[in-house]
């Protein structure tokens, strides 16, 4: 019989493939001369990174939280339909598959629902609900730009929502919760909208996404930490630089008015998928990566480099995308991509190291302190 750990790790492993494919294409599609496995590789790259990577890592996350084991169908199913896709081709089968994937991670989301009814579990079902909407618009054929308010209100919505959970202890008032659901709403609103006219519907999904960033801005607990030292303030830091790139990548959608073409496309993309959402993905890794792998992970300033080399490349990047600036904006690139592969690298290179010099200090392994 399988493990639930096996079926764990597994997830983690396509996931991590579905990272080294979507990272090759970004670096084929800045413009680098790199060579491909095949040609519908550049194409996969929006599919890899939302469902292959982001995607199925939630979705290991929520199932080791709801510990069934049925439930890690949905980052199996969402890492290899974009893996298929890389690789194949076959947009039909591929979007098969992280449809499927994507409707049980709705389904793990309402499970949550029914056992804690409450505003941020409410928007997290909305929040799979998009990432559903828009793989089944893929499916029908829809092109990839078309999936992009879908995909972003999927991510922006769970997202704010983690972020709502842990304000809780704010006390937030009836007006604080009305204006954080209507902002979510408008998301879902604009998503639906986006189907018919795309450009009035992406304006839309793009003012919950302001109203959402300027919300958590003010109300998040992140102020608290950041005079707090070591992890409490990285994460602080994160998040609220996370919220900046959010409302960027919200103004860049006003300001080529719901329709991104060309190089406009991708400032506004990566302000949102990299500048956001790696932000908050930063910010929780030793938050969550210990739940997922059972193993506590040590937190080291240094991981302050790959941050700060992340939001300089893509402010270097986003620059060279309106100043049509294609060496610059290659290079940029190339250290977006640097620095997402440092970060993966110093989190058990920390790891390993806070070990071994336990044990010279000591005389005994680290893991006696860090199960």
């Amino acid at each position: 019989m399988v493990t639930r750990s096996r079926v764990r790790f597994l997830g983690i492993g396509l996931s991590f493939v579905a990272l080294g494919l979507g990272l090759w294409a970004a670096l084929w599609l800045v413009g680098w001369p790199i060579p491909l496995l095949n040609a519908s590789l550049p194409d996969a790259h929006g599919v890899l990174m939302v469902n292959g990577v982001l995607a199925s890592l939630i979705g290991i996350e929520r199932a080791v939280a709801l510990s069934r084991r049925a439930f890690y169908l949905a980052p199996v199913l969402t890492a290899v339909g974009a893996i298929s896709l890389a690789l194949s081709g076959d947009a039909a089968l591929a979007f098969a598959l992280v449809s499927g994937g994507a409707a049980i991670l709705l389904l793990m989301f309402l499970v949550i629902l029914r056992r804690q009814p409450a505003l941020y579990t409410a928007v997290q079902v909305l929040g799979a609900a998009c990432l559903v909407g828009g793989n089944v618009l893929g499916w029908s054929g829809l092109d990839i730009p078309f999936l992009i308010p879908w995909w972003g209100s999927f991510l922006v919505l769970l997202l704010a929502a983690e972020r709502l959970e842990l304000s809780r202890v704010l006390r937030l008032d009836l007006l604080d919760k009305l204006t954080f659901a209507v902002s979510a709403s408008l998301s879902l609103i604009g998503c639906v909208l986006s189907t018919v006219w795309f450009a009035s519907g992406f304006l839309v999904a793009a003012s919950g996404w302001v109203l959402l960033a300027v919300w958590l801005l003010f109300h998040d607990i992140a102020y608290r930490n950041l005079s707090r030292p070591g992890l409490p303030r990285f994460t602080a830091f994160c998040l609220l630089s996370g919220y900046a790139w959010l409302l960027l990548g919200g103004a860049i959608v006003y300001l080529e008015g719901g329709n991104l073409l060309g190089w406009e496309y991708d400032a506004g993309l990566h302000a949102l998928f990299l500048g956001f959402v790696l932000s908050l993905v930063f910010a929780h890794a030793l938050i969550i990566l210990p739940a997922v792998l059972g193993k506590k992970l040590p937190f080291h300033r240094v991981l302050y480099v790959p941050v700060s080399l992340l939001y300089l490349s893509l402010s270097v990047r986003i620059y060279a995308d309106f100043g049509v600036l294609p060496v610059l904006r290659e290079w940029a690139g190339l250290f977006n991509v640097v620095a997402i592969v440092l970060f993966g690298a110093l989190l058990p290179a920390i790891s390993l190291y806070d070990r071994s010099w336990f044990r010279r200090a000591y005389g005994t392994d680290a893991s006696t302190f860090y199960p």
